[in-house]
């Protein structure tokens, strides 16, 4: 199956690649806003939410949960994102982007300006007029973490009615979707829900799910996942090998991500995704990636005084980029880590030997 997850998608783009080498700044390709901060789900893992604090990375120093961007500055940011030559977004949080009160105008906006679109959601209002706005999506991504009513709202602070209220949502829009729109799941594994990881793939598969994908909660406390991750991966060995096939896939990224990643430094020297994907946040500034938004060492430019294009395009931020150190700047586990190093990899070949391949 094609892997919609793959960190080499990037070298269809050379044109971008060619931009990079040469020192200069151009449009981003894809970009993650976070219309609002706002939430109905309020789960204890969230770096970003109003659960349990415990577990927020140290960097995310400036959430504002009543934040929102006004509807007249996202029309004008989604305007510029089409004049620029933006290709995708992602509506997600932050808060629940569903929770938006314009996220209509905002995806017509979308669609009018031919932008790749998608959406990351705790699936709970995806419904009605909601639903059928993405129904022609490249994308949705469900964060679902239990297949168990009481588990799941535990987890949520929520009630059982919304677990039941999100596994119709699910079937509704698996049946309704185009056919083009992928519907995909993530499912974040900690202490709580490890021992149903095969359990969640075979009912997500039967209520019509593309892909599920596992993915390990990051922590501040270290050897977190140390006494689960074994019966863990058995689980999604398992669940590959008797449910995967007929358009249903399973990413297993917890394989990979289990380790203490949130307590080791990066090791590129130079962040090469900053410059061709970025985050526009709920208070209206850009950060330089979503692992590091809300970080107020991170912002990058604040929209508020100043529009998308004017604030990409400006030399204050083509400095900014280019002087990001990750391996100073960054202590932070950091979903772009294989990305930056096959880019610089590539950046790396001796172009007198370009032959011997």
């Amino acid at each position: 199956m094609k892997n919609m997850y793959s960190s080499v998608k990037v070298f269809h783009h050379k044109d971008a690649l060619d931009l990079i080498e040469r020192g200069e700044i151009g449009a981003p390709y894809y970009i993650r806003i976070k219309p609002t901060n706002l939430c109905n789900h309020h789960c204890a893992y969230c770096t970003y939410g109003s659960g349990s604090t415990d577990q927020k990375t140290e960097n995310r120093d400036a959430i504002n949960h009543m934040d929102m961007i006004p509807k007249e500055k996202m029309l004008e940011i989604i305007e510029d994102m089409g004049e620029m030559g933006v290709r995708a977004v992602t509506f997600s949080g932050g808060g629940e982007p569903l929770t938006y009160p314009y996220i209509l105008e905002t995806v017509k906006k979308v669609k009018e300006n031919n932008i790749d679109l998608s959406l990351i959601t705790n699936g709970e209002l995806l419904d009605g007029e909601r639903a059928e706005a993405f129904y022609d999506a490249k994308w949705i991504r469900i964060s679902f973490d239990s297949p168990d009513g009481e588990e799941y709202a535990k987890l949520r602070g929520i009630s059982v009615r919304s677990f039941e209220k999100v596994i119709g949502n699910i079937s509704d829009f698996a049946q309704n979707k185009s056919r083009d729109c992928v519907l995909g799941v993530n499912y974040v594994i900690s202490r709580s829900n490890y021992k149903r990881v095969y359990e969640a793939a075979k009912l997500l598969k039967e209520l019509g799910v593309d892909n599920i994908k596992y993915a390990a909660v990051v922590m501040n406390e270290q050897h977190y996942h140390d006494e689960i991750k074994d019966e863990v991966i058995e689980q999604i060995h398992r669940a590959k090998r008797e449910l995967e096939g007929g358009g249903f896939q399973i990413t297993n990224s917890y394989e990979n991500d289990w380790m203490d990643k949130n307590f080791t430094a990066q090791s590129f020297p130079v962040c090469y995704t900053c410059r061709l994907v970025t985050v526009i946040a709920a208070d209206q500034k850009i950060y330089l990636c979503h692992t590091r938004a809300y970080d107020s060492k991170a912002v990058v430019a604040d929209l508020r005084d100043k529009s998308f294009r004017e604030a990409w395009y400006s030399e204050e931020t083509r400095k900014r980029l280019e002087q990001l150190k990750p391996q100073e700047a960054c202590r932070n586990f950091c979903v772009y880590q294989e990305r930056n190093e096959l880019i610089q990899a590539y950046f790396d070949v001796n172009y007198d030997h370009i032959n011997f391949i």
